[in-house]
C-alpha cells in the first residue's frame, strides 16, 4: 500500500492547522478569520518552533524601514489578535510564549511531534534465559505493587495540580444612566451607594441593584466621600472633605435616613469598618490607624511607604488590604497587613512590572479578592484566588474584563453572583463663555483638555481625551500633529514665548509626573530637570529663559517633603533655584512683566503673590479656587472656585485686590481630569472650560467562578 502523502505547506498543532500556501488558519477543519500580520507572525513562529523569534526579526519582516508605524503598539495588537484566534492566554500560554522585551516562542507540539522513546530491546532468538531466583521473584512482586501505586500517586498529583478553570464574566447589565463621574461603590444587597461628581462637588448617591433612577443622599457637607457600609446595612461611613489638602472628618450616616454622627476626632482619606462594626481603620497620609468602631481610642498601626487608599477588612476581620500610592514613581499597589500591625507585605509582588492596582474587595465567601489594574492604556477587573496552588504555588490573578470600557471599583453582590463596577469611556468638549450666548463649543468642540495658546495666538497645544496625548495645531485646527506617544500620559502644556518649544508634565508607567520640553514642530521629549522625582505644572518666564514649577504633588497628603516647593529652572543650564517660603504652595504662574509669581496654598484656599524684587509673599484673596490665569495685560488674575456647591468664575485686580464674580458655573457638568476641572483663558481673555461628555455608569457583571 502506498504511504499517504504529506503536504509540507500545512503545519498542524493541536486542533489547528496553518496552510502556508493558502494563507489560512483552520480549527478542526473550519477556517478562522485572521488578519495578515497575525498570520505572518504565526508562520514565523512555526518556522522555528521552540526557538525565540525576536521583536527585531518580526519588525523587519512585517514593517520594513520605510513603513511609518508605532511598532510596539502594532506588534502588541497583532499578537493579541493571534492569541484571540488561538484561544491562548498570555499568562498561561499553550502556544505562544512571550519573552519580555525579547520576542516570542512557539511552545506547542507541531505536526504531532513528541519526545521519542528508545525502542524496547527484543531478546535474540534461541537464547535460553536462566530461571529467576526466589529473591528475584519476591522483588518483582514488590515492584508489581510499588510501580502501580507510584503511577496512581503521580496521576493524582497531576490531577490536583492541574489549573482550574479561571473565573469569567458571562454577561452584564447597565445599572445607572445619568452619565456622571462615579467613585467607590458599596451595597447592602438591595441598593448600591456610590460617590458621584455632581457639577463641581462630590455627593453620595444611591440606586437599586436592579437599576433605575439615582438619587442623592442628603448630607450636611459640601463634599463627601464614601468609605464603607456597615455589614448589616444600618449606616454608611462617609468623610467630609474641605478643599484639596485637608484630611476628611469621618462620620456615620444612618440608613435609610437620619442625622450623621461624628466619629470622635478621627480623620483620613480612606476608612473602613470591621464586619461587626466594633473596629474602624483609617489612614492619614502614610500613617495607618485603627480605632473602635465609633472612632474612639485610635492607635497607629503602621507607617507606610506612601498614602493609603481603598481600605478593606478581610471577611474574618483579621487583616486589612489597601492601595499604597508611591509618590516617587506614581505607581500604586495593593498591600496587606494583619490587624495587630504585623505581616505588612505586597499582595502580588512582581506580578505587574509597573503596578497600577487599586479598589480591592473580597467576595462574600472570601474565596476571591477583586481589584482593578491599569495596563496597556486601559483599566480592567481581576480576581485573585485566596487559596494558593498545590505544592505552595502562588495564586495568580485572573482577568475578568478586557475593554472596550475602562472598569474600576469592583464590588461583589451579597449573593456572590454579580460584580458591580464603574464602566467608563472618557470624552470631553472644549467650550468658551460668551456674554451674549453663554457657553458655546470652541475650536469645533474638540475632545480635549489643558489647552494652551502660543503668544501670538496662532497655535494651540492641547491634551486629547481619552488618549491623554499631547497635540499641536494651528488655531483653526489645521496642521495638526501628535507630539507624544502612547507610553506617556500628558498634562498642562505651555508654549515658550518664542513658540519653538512646549513645556509640559508627563507620566510614564514607571515614573511619576515630571516636567518635559519638546520642540513644537515635533521631536523627542527631554526632561527639564533630570533627577527630580516630581515636577508639576511648569510655566515659562516672560523672557523664555526659565521655567517655574512645583516639586511636589499639591493637595496630596503625606507625600510632600518639607524641603520641596516651588523652584525656577534655568532652561539652558538646568540649574534650579527654590523660591523662599514656598514649601506649602503649588500651581505657580509668572506675571507677564516677570515681576510677580502667583501661587495657591496646598489646600487650594488662598491665592498668594511672590515679589521677585523683595522675595516676599503676600496674600491676594482667600477662598476655594483652582487654575489661576494672568490676563494678557497682567492687571488681573482669573480663577474658578472648586469643590463648592456654588462654583463660579472670578477675577481679582492685582493693584487694589478688587474681586469680581464673572459667571456662575452651577449646572455645568465639567470634565474631571487628573488635576480636577481645567479652566483657562483664550487669547482675548474670554473664559474657557471643558464640559464632560463621557459615559460613566455602574454595571452589574454576571460572573462564574470555579
Amino acid at each position: 500500500m502506498a504511504e499517504p502523502s504529506i503536504n509540507p505547506s500545512v503545519v498542524r498543532f493541536g486542533v489547528y492547522e496553518l496552510d502556508l500556501r493558502a494563507g489560512e488558519l483552520r480549527k478542526s477543519g473550519l477556517k478562522i478569520k485572521l488578519q495578515d500580520q497575525p498570520l505572518q507572525i504565526l508562520a514565523m513562529l512555526l518556522e522555528r518552533p521552540g526557538e525565540i523569534v525576536t521583536r527585531e526579526e518580526l519588525q523587519k519582516r512585517l514593517w520594513p524601514q520605510d513603513t511609518f508605524v508605532d511598532f510596539d503598539l502594532s506588534l502588541n495588537s497583532a499578537v493579541k489578535k493571534l492569541r484571540q484566534a488561538l484561544g491562548d492566554d498570555s499568562e498561561n500560554p499553550r502556544f505562544v510564549e512571550t519573552l519580555y522585551r525579547r520576542g516570542y516562542r512557539f511552545i506547542g507540539s507541531v505536526n504531532g511531534g513528541a519526545v521519542t522513546e528508545e525502542p524496547t530491546p527484543v531478546p535474540e532468538a534461541n537464547v535460553v534465559q536462566p530461571p529467576a531466583r526466589p529473591e528475584t521473584r519476591r522483588s518483582l512482586r514488590v515492584l508489581a505493587w510499588i510501580i502501580p501505586s507510584l503511577l496512581i500517586l503521580g496521576l493524582l498529583a497531576l490531577w490536583l495540580a492541574r489549573p482550574s478553570a479561571p473565573p469569567q464574566v458571562i454577561g452584564y447589565t447597565q445599572i445607572t444612566r445619568d452619565g456622571l463621574p462615579k467613585g467607590p461603590i458599596v451595597t447592602d444587597g438591595e441598593r448600591l451607594y456610590f460617590g458621584e461628581l455632581l457639577g463641581s462637588h462630590f455627593v453620595v448617591a444611591q440606586v437599586s441593584v436592579m437599576g433605575g433612577e439615582t438619587s442623592v443622599l442628603p448630607v450636611p457637607f459640601d463634599n463627601a466621600f464614601l468609605g464603607d457600609i456597615a455589614a448589616d446595612g444600618s449606616a454608611l461611613l462617609v468623610g467630609s472633605m474641605e478643599n484639596t489638602n485637608k484630611l476628611a472628618s469621618l462620620w456615620a450616616l444612618p440608613l435609610p435616613a437620619g442625622s450623621p454622627q461624628r466619629l470622635f476626632d478621627s480623620a483620613g482619606q480612606t476608612a473602613a469598618w470591621s464586619h461587626d462594626r466594633s473596629e474602624m481603620a483609617f489612614s492619614g497620609g502614610a500613617d495607618l490607624y485603627t480605632a473602635k468602631g465609633d472612632g474612639s481610642q485610635p492607635r497607629k498601626l503602621a507607617t507606610l511607604a506612601g498614602s493609603a487608599f481603598d481600605l478593606r477588612f478581610s471577611p474574618d476581620d483579621r487583616k486589612l488590604r489597601f492601595e499604597i500610592g508611591n509618590p516617587k514613581d506614581g505607581s500604586s499597589a495593593i498591600w496587606e497587613i494583619r490587624n495587630d500591625g504585623t505581616g505588612l507585605h505586597s499582595l502580588v509582588p512582581g506580578w505587574n512590572p509597573t503596578p497600577h492596582e487599586s479598589s480591592g474587595n473580597w467576595t462574600v465567601d472570601g474565596r476571591f479578592f477583586l481589584f482593578d489594574s491599569f495596563r496597556d492604556g486601559k483599566s480592567s477587573l481581576w480576581a485573585l484566588p485566596e487559596r494558593t496552588g498545590w505544592f505552595g504555588k502562588p495564586a495568580i490573578p485572573a482577568q475578568l474584563t478586557n475593554g472596550p470600557l475602562n472598569f474600576t471599583g469592583p464590588v461583589p453582590s451579597r449573593d456572590g453572583r454579580r460584580i458591580f463596577a464603574v464602566g467608563a469611556l472618557a470624552r470631553s468638549e472644549l467650550v468658551r463663555y460668551d456674554g451674549r450666548s453663554g457657553f458655546t463649543p470652541y475650536l469645533n468642540g474638540i475632545s480635549a483638555t489643558d489647552v494652551a495658546f502660543s503668544s501670538d495666538g496662532r497655535w494651540i497645544a492641547y491634551v486629547s481625551v481619552p488618549e491623554q496625548a499631547l497635540w499641536r495645531s494651528k488655531a483653526d485646527g489645521s496642521e495638526r500633529i501628535q507630539l507624544t506617544g502612547p507610553s506617556m500620559i500628558v498634562g498642562l502644556p505651555r508654549w515658550s514665548p518664542d513658540g519653538t518649544q512646549i513645556v509640559f508634565m508627563g507620566r510614564t508607567p514607571s515614573t511619576n509626573w515630571r516636567a518635559y520640553l519638546i520642540p513644537s514642530g515635533g521631536g523627542a521629549a527631554r526632561e527639564l530637570l533630570p533627577g527630580a522625582e516630581v515636577g508639576i505644572d511648569p510655566n515659562w518666564s516672560p523672557d523664555g529663559k526659565s521655567v517655574v514649577l512645583t516639586l511636589h504633588e499639591g493637595g496630596t497628603p503625606g507625600t510632600m517633603p518639607s524641603d520641596l516647593g516651588i523652584v525656577t529652572v534655568d532652561v539652558e543650564s538646568r540649574k534650579s533655584s527654590p523660591l523662599p517660603g514656598s514649601t506649602q504652595l503649588f500651581s505657580p504662574r509668572w506675571s507677564p512683566d516677570g515681576k510677580l509669581i502667583a501661587a495657591i496654598t496646598d489646600d487650594s484656599a488662598k491665592l498668594v503673590l511672590f515679589d521677585r524684587a523683595t522675595e516676599q509673599w503676600s496674600d491676594l484673596v482667600s477662598m476655594p479656587m483652582g487654575y489661576p490665569s494672568w490676563s494678557h495685560d497682567g492687571q488681573y488674575l482669573y480663577f474658578d472656585t472648586t469643590l463648592t456647591g456654588d462654583p463660579a468664575f472670578f477675577r481679582i485686580r492685582v493693584a487694589n485686590h478688587k474681586l469680581e464674580r464673572l459667571v456662575s458655573l452651577s449646572g455645568l457638568q465639567r470634565f474631571w481630569g487628573y488635576f480636577g476641572s481645567w479652566t483657562g483663558l483664550a487669547p482675548d481673555d474670554s473664559l474657557l472650560l471643558v464640559r464632560d461628555t463621557s459615559s460613566q455608569e455602574i454595571y452589574g457583571l454576571d460572573w462564574k467562578a470555579p
